[in-house]
């Protein structure tokens, strides 16, 4: 583990291994650098630099409530990255992970290779997503952290992982309790106010791949579909048996297809 910080004063906390190809992998809400478990050990044994920070607020990177956005976090990291003396890398980024990854497309492009979005979306929210991020952060103030991390956790995966694979809906807990209410609280009102990138998929010119869960709750089903048809050179895979963090109910099938991507360009 490595930690730098940056310009607002936000130390960051990463993984960084490896000399090849970049990859910037880029965790979904509430987790840490340590989701990308599977795709870090993958790609880092066929010759990649895989680089993982934990998004401020979450894991061990510190974080300011008052400046804490999807496209301010998006800023960080592309300094992160000028910190890192990267010129270009592979942005792969889940949920949040995702809406950051297009903030940083649309702030510096010139930093990016090619985009993987998994579980994620362009649109910003509609009002029914508005208010169930308020009510979550309302049951956190109300019932604690432990209530929502115990009874959210399992709804994050299908079905089928929840009961076959336990193991997945613990390790999305205890990576969920290393993040604050605090910071869980403020990270859920900036999913809600985040912009609408609708509009920047038509300037992404750069190779990409969406993979969406096929029992996502909570990407809408169309946002996979929107990514695709608004991107012109992306590609879309369903990820079969998966909820909201593919990555790690079915990281088999996602390492395939994102390492058939990069062989691909």
């Amino acid at each position: 583990m490595a930690e730098l910080t940056v310009a607002n004063g936000n130390r960051i906390s990463y993984h960084d291994s490896g000399s090849g190809t970049p990859i910037l992998f880029l965790h979904s809400f509430g987790h840490n650098k340590n989701l990308w478990y599977p795709q870090l050990t993958h790609f880092h044994e066929r010759g990649y630099r895989v680089i993982a920070p934990d998004m401020p607020g979450h894991g061990e990177s510190s974080f300011d409530p008052d400046r804490h956005t999807v496209d301010l976090i998006g800023q960080s990291y592309t300094e992160f990255l000028d910190q890192l003396g990267i010129g270009k890398t592979v942005v792969a980024g889940i949920s949040i992970g995702g809406y950051i990854a297009l903030r940083m497309w649309a702030h510096r492009p010139d930093q990016i290779s090619a985009l993987v979005l998994c579980c994620s979306k362009a649109e910003a929210d509609s009002e029914e997503i508005k208010e169930r991020r308020r009510a979550q952060i309302e049951n956190i103030h109300t019932n604690g952290l432990a209530n929502f991390i115990e009874t959210g956790g399992p709804k994050r995966v299908a079905p089928k992982t929840a009961e076959e694979r336990p193991w997945v809906v613990d390790w999305i807990k205890l990576m969920n309790y290393t993040v604050s209410a605090q910071a869980n609280a403020a990270t859920l009102e900036a999913m809600a106010i985040k912009e609408d990138d609708t509009g920047t998929l038509a300037t992404i010119d750069v190779p990409a791949l969406i993979l969406s869960g096929s029992h996502d709750i909570f990407i809408p089903k169309d946002s996979p579909h929107n990514l695709n048809e608004g991107i012109r050179h992306s590609t879309h895979h369903v990820i079969q048996d998966a909820g909201h963090v593919a990555s790690l109910e079915n990281p088999t099938a996602v390492n395939q297809h994102i390492e058939d991507f990069l062989k691909s360009i």
